[in-house]
Formats: C-alpha cells, structure tokens, sequence
C-alpha cells in the first residue's frame, strides 16, 4: 500500500531552514517551486509560514500598551478584519487575534473576581492543547527541534533540497552565467571605448564628467601641476622656503593612499565571492535611514489676555508700593508678589494622573458589546462607556503641565498659615481653597480667628470614625515575666517601648544560652550530628543491679540528648528544671571522681601496643599474625601493602590535584614575585654601584682639595717670583733710563 502523506502540520526546524533558502534563492513569488523542496508543506502554506513567523520584519516583542489601546479600538471599527487591522496595529493577523482574545478573556476573569495566579493558570491550561486536538495555526508557532534519528523521508528531502538549492550548473545557472559574462564585457568595452576618446581630446557622454571625477584628479591640459600661486601685494617670503625636515615630518603622518589598482582588485574579489555565493544585493544596500519626526508642541496654557491681566496684577502692586511714604501706616500694606513668588518656590505642582485604565475600559466595551440580547427581544440597551467612533486612531488623554503662574494668582485663600500645628497633624479639607496652594492674599492676617475655627472643625472632621472591635488576651509567660522584672520599677512613670523590647531580648537570650549550655558537647562544639535516632542501641534491659540501673539511665539520657539534637525539639522525658548550679555541682563530682579512678596501667598500654602490631586483616577479619601460616601471613601482608600504594596513590593525585589548583591560581603571584625580585635585584645593584661611584666622589673631592691646595700655594709661589722679578726689572728700567738720560744731556 502506498503511503499517504498529508501536507501540513508542525513545522520542523529542518524545513524552516529550507524556506530560508528557497526564497534567498528564488524570491517571495514562486511559492510553487519552494513547496516542491518541502515534501509535508504546501504553496499556501509556505507562503503563510513566511508571513505570519519567519519573516523578519515581525515583531515577536511584548505588546505594548498603545498597541492593545489600538488594537481594541480597531476591532471595534473592523470587527473579525483581521488581515486590514494587523498593518495598522504592526503585528501579524494571527498575534493580533491571540492578543484580542487573550485581552477579552482577562476582562471577562475581572469581571468574574478570580485571582491572577488563577488567571494565569487557566491561560496556560486554554492554550495547552488536548490530546487529539490538531493546531489551527501552525505557521504562527515555533518550529519542533530536529529529533537525533531523522526518518528516512526528511534525510532524503533534506539531501534533495541542499543539492537542488546547491545547484549552479543547470542550464538556467548557465544562462544567468553567460548572460553576466555577457554584460561585463559589454560594460568594459563601452568604459574602454570612452577611455581612448578622451585620452584623444573628444568629451564624450556626460558634461560634468570632470567634476564626477575624484577629487585629486588633475587636468594636465589645463591646470598646473603642484602651482603655488603668489598672493598679491607684499607678504611673507618665509612660507615659499621648503623645509625639508617638516615635508619629511609631514609624510611620515600622512595616511597611505590607497592605490586605486588594489582597491579595483579587492572590488573585483568581492564581486566574485558575492556572484559565487548568489547573495542578493538588497543585503548589501544600506537601510533606508528614518527621518525625524516633526516635533509636536501642547497648546499653550496661559492666553495674551491672562498674560495681560497678570503684568496688570504686577504694576499695580509696584504703583501700591511707590506710594508708600515711609511713615507707620505704610508697614500696614504687605508685597502680595512675594507672597506668590514665596509659594511658587515652596510649593512644586504635580502633573495630574492620567486617568482610568483604557484598556480594560475598551475590553469590558467589547465584551458587552458582544453579550447584548436581540433587539427584537426588547428591553434597555446595554451601558456602554464613552465609544469612540470618529477615528481609526484611539483617544490618548493628554497630561498638561499644571501652570503654576496662572494658578497662583488665581487660587482661593486656604488656611491660615500660621497654624502649623493643626496642619501638621490633619490634612486640610479639599473643599477649603484650591488643592496645593497656600494664603495668598491675607498679609494682614485679617481671616485669622476664622480660619482658626475652621480648621479645628476640618481637623475634627477628618477624624476616624470609632470602631468598638475590642478583643480580650489571655497574658503569656513573657509578659508574666516582664511584669515581674518590672516590679522594682516605678509604676507612674511610663517605660519607652524600646528598652521594654531590649529587655524581653536579653531575657530569650539568657534562656536560649541555658538551654545550649544543658545540651550535648556535640552540638555546643559545632560537630557533626547523626541524621537520626537509633532507638535499638539504647535498650534498655530489666535489671535490679545498681550498675545495670545506672547504665539504664544513662542510655535515656543519651537518646533523650542526642534525639534533641536531631529534631531541634526538647523530648518530653527530658528534665528542664535542673539549674545551672546543679549541673555545674555534677560536672564537678563526676571529674574528682574520675581523677581518683584513673591511674596509670603500663600493662594495659604494653597489651595495646602488642595487639596493634600482632593484629592483622585476614579474610574479613582481624586475628594475630603468629596464628597463620607463611602463606596467609604473605597474603595478609601483600594486601596490607596494596592498600597502603593505594592510600599513597590516592593522597598522591589530591596533593597532585591541590598543586596544578595552587600552580594554576599562585601563577600570577609567582610572576610578580619574580619581577619583584628581579626589581629588587636590579636595585640592589644599583645600590651597591651608587655607593661605589659615592664613595669614589667623595675620595675623588678629598684629593681635589688637597691638590686644589697645592695648586694654590704653587700659584702664589710663581706670583711671588713674578713680582721680585718685576721689581728687579723695573729698577734695571729705571736705571738704564737714568743713565740714558745723563748720556744724551753730556753730549
């Protein structure tokens, strides 16, 4: 018999990748071609999967609230018109009718009073669908994952359509190939044929080629290359000089221009790799770029006439106060217009809220709408609330800005101002002046005495209404206990709240550290607690010997401990009342009496040592070494061995473990520690040669100065020599000049 496949269902994920690469390769108009490579879908199908999921131009995002107010109101205008409501809401037909039920069904629940976690229950139960039940739109719903053993029909599908989409070497492959070809060489024998026209002076297609040109394109027919024109008139010769070190500075940081034969080459690359891949050229196109939208300002609050009458208000208030003639009538007036700058400075207006909830206003519309009665049948119409029929658009309420100005000038006088007190304990009635505004108008504290009435009868009117809910308590043992503390304590003086409850804490305290210091020493050590009692070794044997009668008790008192230690519960056999100074008497006995008891016994240590070293594992149990055979005593102790290369093994990989951890987490460390100590080495060192170059300065300074002294006291020597030799000289000159002298006088 041959198997029947019926077309539809869940999509796969496998198919979904498939009608990806069916419409990059052949567009979103041959949904016949791409429903032939997807063996369970139909055309409508894959064209409906496209639209309503895969698309990506969907929003899969949360709805937002003016989406559901749209929504809402456009399903009213165009009710069950799904497909012309979903581009105007932004959505798909499918969201927009899930989101329109999903919307009615949680009004119809509000209206009904069932809880939210009710709520959210039965949504995920109506959406769950029940066995037997088929998906009415599975094109609107995630894709399955792909199971790890595939059928043989979606491996075979799935081989079918990678080879068919994978094909480019079919005749319209070839055709598209040639028909490129085909244009390239057309292109480059057109751009070769203009190239040689202008190279022959002949302009040919468009005027402003040149200016199509780059920009460091030069005509060599016109232009000069590299001019650098003279200014006129008298300038600056320096700038005409080259400075070569400058050029040479200007070209090193000067960006590389790329060579327009490379960047053809890695154009051409591109192409091929992009023509090779068929990646359509809308990926590389750049996305339309939003325009900013206009800017939409409110209506302006405040009129030229209020304006007017405002600048009025405040010259007539400057004319009141030029009058003044400084004498003790003029303190009477008061500045109105600082009391209105004062409270528009104190008192911040806030924007009012912006009404009920629309949407569940909409929903409870639409409901109603929907559950009306025959109009035949008679009867009043259904209450429905503000419809808005005028537009496709819904009403938004617009939140203005209180205008601060225009109310104070304009607000009712309130409470007097003086009357902090009043105020500060009961809110003012709404009733009184304008909400959140302040006196105004009252400098001369005219309206005191009757404000002063009001206000106490407003305050008086805002209190609660009594209530005769009175309820009777037993008293507990804390507050017995307070009680008792407290009767050292003056009973007309009132005690604060908080050292009452600092007490009764330090009181708990007090308890809860008895009643540790009376558990076991296990838990008061913090060691480990077994996770439960074992009633079977604490029984109990009927016995009338003191000692049994005493091991007897012992036993209840241990399970008794160690059962609280498990539960956390006082057992109900366990004795509280016992103090602290009796335990304490106890603890001290059973301590003298065990040092009198303990003595000393070397044998008992010689036998214990004895049996540690004769005993030995054998066959599951221990026995003396010397009670077997060699065989055994060779077995015994090769086991012996083994466990202990295994004990050694095992500490080995943890030690082996704990270092590659150490290594892994120190290596940081180490590096530092070593450039640390490589730093300080080289510092080190460094010492050591400055205190050598130190101390040979300083030996070198020393001999300078000694020799620096000889140098000196040599220098004075020669110039001491000099002068007896100029004296001399001198008197030979003035002899001989005497002499010379007498000699021409003789002639």
């Amino acid at each position: 018999m041959v198997k029947v496949i019926i077309k539809g269902g869940v999509w796969k994920n496998t198919e979904d990748e498939i009608l990806k690469a069916a419409i990059m390769k052949y567009g979103k108009n041959q949904w016949s071609r791409i429903a032939s490579l997807l063996h369970r879908k139909s055309a409508k199908q894959c064209k409906a999967r496209w639209q309503e999921w895969l698309d990506p131009r969907i929003k899969k995002t949360e709805w937002s609230r003016e989406e559901d107010e749209k929504l809402l109101h456009l399903s009213k205008l165009m009710p069950t018109q799904w497909r012309t409501i979903a581009p105007l809401v932004g959505r798909t037909a499918a969201q927009c009718l899930e989101r329109y039920e999903q919307l009615l069904n949680e009004a119809q629940r509000k209206v009904d009073g069932v809880d939210e976690d009710d709520e959210e229950e039965d949504a995920k139960d109506a959406k769950r669908l029940k066995a037997g039940e088929i998906d009415p739109a599975p094109e609107s719903r995630p894709a399955r994952p792909d199971p790890i053993d595939m059928d043989e029909d979606e491996l075979e599908m799935l081989s079918e359509a990678r080879a068919r989409l994978a094909n480019t070497k079919g005749k319209k492959a070839k055709r598209k190939a040639r028909e490129r070809q085909l244009s390239d060489a057309r292109r480059l024998s057109t751009l070769q044929r203009r190239r040689e026209l202008r190279a022959a002076g002949i302009d040919v297609g468009t005027s402003d080629y040149k200016q199509k040109k780059k920009h460091d394109y030069i005509d060599y027919n016109e232009a000069i290359p590299f001019e650098r024109k003279v200014p006129l008139g008298f300038h600056d010769p320096s700038d005409d000089r080259y400075d070569k070190e400058e050029a040479i500075l200007k070209a090193k940081f000067k960006e590389p221009v790329k060579d327009e034969a490379t960047a053809r080459k890695e154009d051409r690359k591109k192409l091929a790799k992009r023509k090779a891949d068929e990646v359509p050229d809308t990926i590389f196109k750049k996305p339309n770029e939003i325009k900013r939208s206009k800017l939409v300002l409110p209506s302006p609050q405040i009129s030229d006439n209020e304006v007017a009458e405002i600048v009025k208000i405040g010259r007539l208030n400057e004319g009141i106060n030029e009058m003044r003639d400084g004498g003790a009538a003029s303190e009477l007036l008061t500045d109105y217009a600082e009391s209105s700058r004062r409270a528009m400075s104190t008192r911040t207006m806030r924007t009012p809220a912006t009404g009920a909830d629309t949407i569940r206003k909409e929903a409870e519309t639409i409901l109603a709408l929907q559950h009306t009665e025959c109009p035949l049948k008679g009867g009043e119409n259904t209450y429905l609330e503000d419809i808005n029929l005028k537009t496709v658009l819904p009403q938004h309420q617009i939140s203005a800005t209180p205008n601060t100005l225009l109310k104070n000038f304009g607000a009712t006088p309130s409470n007097n101002a003086g009357l902090s007190s009043v105020r500060s304990i009961v809110p003012p009635t709404p009733g009184a002046a304008t909400p959140g505004f302040s006196v105004l108008r009252d400098g001369l504290s005219l309206n005191r005495e009757s404000d002063l009435s009001f206000d106490i009868k407003s305050a008086l009117k805002q209190l609660p209404k009594p209530k005769n809910d009175f309820q009777l308590e037993i008293p507990t043992d804390e507050d017995a206990e307070d009680e008792e503390v407290g009767d050292g304590i003056d009973t007309d003086a009132v005690e604060d709240e908080a050292e009452v409850d600092e007490r009764r804490k330090k009181l708990i305290q007090l308890k809860q550290a008895d009643l540790n210091k009376r558990r076991s020493v296990v838990y008061q050590r913090s060691l480990l607690i077994p996770s439960k009692v074992v009633s079977s070794a604490f029984k109990v044997k009927p016995t009338e010997e003191a000692i049994l009668m005493a091991e007897n008790l012992i036993k209840k008192e241990m399970e008794a401990m160690i059962r609280w230690d498990v539960t956390g519960q006082i057992p109900s056999n366990f004795d509280v009342t016992t103090t602290s100074d009796q335990m304490a008497i106890a603890g001290e006995m059973i301590k003298q009496e065990s040092h009198e008891m303990l003595n000393y016994d070397q044998e008992m240590e010689w036998a214990m040592n004895l049996c540690h070293s004769e005993l030995i594992q054998s066959n599951g149990k221990f026995t003396r070494i010397s009670n077997l055979n060699r065989k055994d005593q060779m077995e015994a102790l090769t086991a012996e061995l083994n466990m202990l290369h295994k004990q050694i093994a095992t500490l080995g990989k943890v030690v082996a473990k704990m270092d590659k951890k150490i290594q892994i987490k120190m290596k940081g460390y180490y590096v530092v520690a070593e450039s640390n100590r490589k730093k300080l080495e080289e510092k080190r060192v460094q010492k050591e040669k400055y205190l050598q170059q130190t101390v040979a300065f300083k030996r070198l300074a020393a001999h300078e100065v000694e020799s620096g002294k000889r140098r000196i006291g040599k220098l004075e020597e020669d110039i001491n020599i000099v002068r007896t030799k100029e004296i001399e000289f001198q008197k030979t000159y003035d002899e001989l000049s005497h002499r010379k002298w007498e000699l021409e006088n003789g002639k």
